[in-house]
């Protein structure tokens, strides 16, 4: 039971290793893979079921290119939306250019409603950029200029929108239109809105965000003079403390995930002729109370998480998002750990419990579980589970364990089967070979009388004890035990095996068998039993493989095998522990003093054999040969 116990702990030490060491790759290559973890959190995005949208936004489409609209229709839009009741009017549209008089009209439409947002824009003179004001007078009747700027990627996918943005020349800080408007709605004025590490907050809410630096336009490295044209927010540093750096685009800076309702026209936009014709009764049920966000479908269409989205519908996602406090933020890094950490234990233990089409469809089944889960956590809480980190920590989990598994599938069955029977998972596995071998057989002398005398327990221990020590033996001088008979076991030693001749090897192997035997002794002793164990050994080609087809024995065939077993009788004949027969004397090293015992005729051959030993080991019997020996030393 302790023995179980133990097991048990070093598997689950095992599992628990393997899955920190899985949580620290993951923590390596994820970074590095971001695109694939965004497009995972995409296709999250895109299981979900569409939100519905808030009746607190509307959306009005200019529905041609704003330079082409007069002025003195967004006036009259205003007006009316300002007589209706809308509270807050938000132009997702750049008045760069003058127009005169519009310019002066439109101005005091702006004022007379006293709840107008307008997008500054993002412009580039000869070497510089920055966020612009609209022309006067437009830009002093409004109540906030707005950054038009969303979060793009390097692949170019809106999925947040930076909520405060600064001009690094002049040091002015826009906010996001979304986020002017909400100060608008909450009576709240643009200073009030503070960066607090990874959160933005405003009285009474706090917004979490990807990053909570600030947010710098860079000076353009365009050199055309002269030219003046829209770009992109590619041109953004961070400041962090006293530390000025530039970003990379696919890095998430001061920035908020949009919670979208769901693809393009989940938000419905009305034409903006349909305003202008549209009755009292009608503008004031449609409009009233709302916030209104004024901007163009077809010639600012970007591509999100959700789809293709022109600029309107993402500012008006935005916008919800901030109104509703419906926030999305990723998991935080201890609850992703710890999540991440269960997938991959039970990764593990389903590999480990389960074989073949069971062991893949139990990781399918945990990969599927990741989604469901990730899926949840977006749809119920709001959160952002790294999906692809946890896909590939179970896969990864999959990968090694199943590696470490067939390893030590490899070092039990190579337990069981013979060094000359090939390498497990190899195709030399079970593979008949024939070779020159020498064969070493040793069997224990009045085994069966002790077996009569002591229990089953206790032979099998001291038998057990016993067999391993001379397994070490062998295994030390490169050679195997193909068989353990009962007390007796069968060795082979071949060329490929050790450093030594296998003839050598074989009677040092023996050898050392004897010398060992005293200690061996002690155990037996106590029990009332003498050990004393006879050693033949022969050389000559044998055949090697697996007998039988439903149960598989490794075997060694051939007459230098019953030669062995021959001379192993022959020991107590003789009065001598270990002999060895001609073939292994020619064989030997000249460094092994051999001496000659007889010439002897064994059972199933003819013709005689010369039979040697060891020097020394000539006419002693085992107990005078080593454990007597011993005694007198």
């Amino acid at each position: 039971m302790i023995s179980t116990a133990r097991g048990r702990g070093r598997a689950l030490a095992g599992r628990v290793a393997l899955v920190l060491l899985v949580l620290l790759i993951v923590a390596v290559v994820e970074p590095g893979l971001s695109f694939v973890e965004m497009r995972a959190y995409d296709l999250l995005l895109s299981l979900r079921p569409a939100r519905p949208s808030d009746s607190r936004v509307a959306t009005v489409d200019i529905g041609e290119d704003p330079e082409t609209v007069s002025r003195l229709a967004y006036a009259e839009a205003v007006r009316r939306l300002h007589r209706w009741g809308a509270r807050v009017i938000v132009f997702d549209v750049m008045f760069k250019r003058s127009r005169g008089a519009e310019d002066a009209r439109l101005a005091e439409a702006f004022r007379e409603a006293g709840s107008v947002v307008v997008a500054a824009a993002t412009q580039v003179a000869p070497g510089n950029v920055g966020l612009q004001d609209p022309v006067k007078p437009i830009a002093g009747a409004v109540w906030a200029v707005g950054s038009p700027v969303a979060h793009q990627p390097n692949e170019g996918t809106v999925r947040s929108i930076p909520l405060m943005v600064r001009d690094r020349d002049t040091g002015r800080a826009y906010p996001s239109l979304s986020l002017a408007a909400l100060e608008y709605l909450r009576g709240a004025g643009a200073s009030e809105a503070r960066l607090d590490g990874g959160w933005l907050t405003l009285p009474g809410l706090r917004v979490p965000l990807l990053s909570g630096e600030k947010i710098h336009l860079l000076a353009s490295r365009a050199k055309t003079e002269g030219k003046t044209d829209d770009v992109s927010s590619s041109g953004i540093e961070v400041v962090k403390g006293s530390e000025v750096r530039a970003i990379p685009r696919s890095t998430s800076w001061n920035a908020m995930l949009i919670n979208w309702a769901g693809p393009q026209d989940t938000i419905s936009p009305q034409p903006l002729r349909d305003l202008l014709d549209m009755s009292d009764a009608e503008g004031r049920e449609r409009y009233a109370g709302k916030a209104v966000v004024i901007g163009g479908l077809d010639w600012d269409v970007w591509w999100t998480s959700v789809g293709a989205m022109p600029g309107l519908e993402i500012q008006a996602n935005a916008l919800q998002t901030l109104m509703s406090a419906s926030f999305l933020q990723p998991l935080p890094p201890g609850r992703l750990l710890g999540l991440l950490a269960l997938f991959c234990f039970a990764t593990a233990s389903a590999v480990r419990r389960f074989r073949g089409v069971r062991e893949l469809g139990a990781v399918l089944l945990l990969m599927l579980a990741g989604v469901v889960v990730a899926r949840q956590l977006l749809v119920s809480k709001g959160v952002w589970m790294y999906l692809f980190a946890c896909e590939f920590a179970i896969g990864l989990t999959w990968a090694l364990t199943t590696f470490l598994e067939s390893g030590r599938a490899a070092t039990l069955l190579g337990r069981f089967v013979p060094a000359f029977l090939g390498k497990p998972g190899t195709g030399e596995l079970g593979e008949v070979r024939t070779m020159e071998a020498s064969i070493l057989f040793s069997d224990i002398r009045g085994y069966t009388g002790t077996a009569e005398r002591l229990s089953a327990k206790d032979t099998m221990t001291i038998l057990s004890r016993y067999q391993s020590a001379v397994e070490d033996i062998i295994h030390r001088y490169g050679g195997t035990i193909v068989k353990t008979p009962g007390d007796a076991i069968l060795a082979v030693f071949w060329k490929e095996a050790g450093s030594l001749h296998p003839a050598t090897a074989a009677v040092r192997a023996g050898q050392e068998m004897l010398q060992g035997l005293p200690m061996l002794a002690r155990a037996w002793e106590k029990l009332g039993v003498n050990l004393e164990i006879g050693i033949g050994i022969n050389a000559g080609e044998v055949a090697m493989g697996l007998v039988g087809t439903r149960h598989l024995e490794p075997t060694v065939i051939g007459d230098p095998v019953n030669v062995a077993q021959r001379l192993e009788g022959l020991t107590k004949t003789l009065g001598c522990p270990l002999i060895f027969s001609e073939s292994v004397r020619e064989r030997l090293s000249p460094e092994i003093a051999v001496a000659e015992l007889d010439e002897v005729t064994v059972r199933g051959r003819e013709a005689p054999l010369k039979v040697y030993t060891v020097r020394g080991l000539e006419g002693a019997s085992l107990t005078e040969s080593a454990v007597a020996r011993e005694m007198r030393e």
